[in-house]
């Protein structure tokens, strides 16, 4: 008998819809701060500190099936809603008034000191945050206790990265910062594949096992079989894809899309949702502008020439 328990890629897949959903209604709700009366202020801003705090419970849960590379983005969009409700608080509640006339001078002098402290306090607490953002966003050091299973490969213009991937034990992939380069991923194991900041790049790969996160694609090429595919803030973009889940797409547009087979082990009952993507920023019906998919002669010249010759058609990119 088959379990009903979720695969880890089905779990971290409803989590990523869930997650997002609570971060747009926490900023909403931060949003409307500025409309309400001031005397509601401070059960209001109460309120979104605990929902905060239940997103970050629910995060500390899901780390038991979400990879090291999304929990660390959701931890910096957990971040980034507490500085909003902190600026939102320290922009909307009112300072208190001293209306002791007898002591007004003495008052005055006790507020000023006041506000350098509190001045110098966020001035440090932002450093702070701008410190720890930073430094989760520094590329792995190789020495690091968690980094074994990732290779990473960042700020790079114009080289050819193939590297000599374990046939045995599972890495996780990262690319990040790299200008008009060819990668191929065509041998070993990859349990996931990570990519930010890629502009005019030929991205080729055989089937990972995991999941592709995407944050920040621009006039590249990409072709990979995969479980689950997501693209973030991507630009002109030609995807060849098999995927078993349907793919994402949010605040990108220009995608163009097509089956992608050649350099696969493909089962005969496989089924490719290479054409079912959802754009998170198109709700209507119709089908949405920012993705479509491409003609079989147009998907079938483009696997040709990214299957037998990378850098030709990286040449042929950069020309457009």
């Amino acid at each position: 008998m088959a379990s009903s328990e979720p695969s880890a890629t089905e779990a971290s897949d409803k989590f990523w819809h869930e997650f997002k959903a609570e971060r747009l209604a926490i900023e909403n709700t931060i949003q409307r701060s500025a409309h309400l009366p001031k005397h509601k202020l401070a059960d209001h801003f109460q309120s979104i500190l605990q929902n905060i705090n239940n997103l970050e419970k629910q995060l500390t849960h899901a780390t038991e099936f979400i990879p090291s590379y999304d929990e660390r983005q959701y931890a910096r969009q957990i971040k980034e809603l507490s500085r909003a409700l902190d600026t939102a608080r320290a922009n909307l509640t009112p300072k208190p008034k001293f209306t002791f006339k007898s002591r007004k001078q003495k008052k005055t002098q006790q507020e000023r000191s006041a506000d350098t402290i509190t001045t110098n306090a966020t001035t440090i607490l932002t450093t702070i945050k701008s410190i720890t953002t930073d430094i989760s966003n520094l590329p792995r050091d190789d020495n690091d206790d968690d980094s074994d299973n990732v290779i990473s490969y960042s700020d790079i213009s114009d080289q050819l990265i193939e590297p000599t991937l374990s046939s045995v034990n599972p890495v996780d992939v990262s690319l990040s910062n790299l200008t008009r380069c060819t990668i191929i991923l065509k041998s070993g194991q990859i349990s996931a594949l990570h990519i930010k900041n890629l502009s005019q790049c030929v991205v080729v790969c055989s089937t990972i096992r995991g999941s592709v996160l995407m944050y920040g694609f621009t006039r590249s090429v990409i072709a990979v079989g995969c479980h689950q595919f997501r693209m973030h803030d991507a630009r002109t973009v030609h995807v060849l894809l098999n995927v078993s889940s349907r793919p994402i797409i949010e605040d990108s547009n220009d995608i163009y899309v097509g089956p992608y087979s050649l350099l696969l082990n493909i089962p005969d009952n496989n089924i490719n949702y290479y054409d079912q993507m959802e754009d998170f920023n198109w709700l209507k019906k119709q089908a949405s502008p920012n993705w479509r998919v491409m003609d079989k002669p147009e998907a079938d010249e483009f696997n040709r020439s990214i299957t037998h010759d990378p850098p030709s058609e990286l040449s042929r990119l950069l020309c457009n």
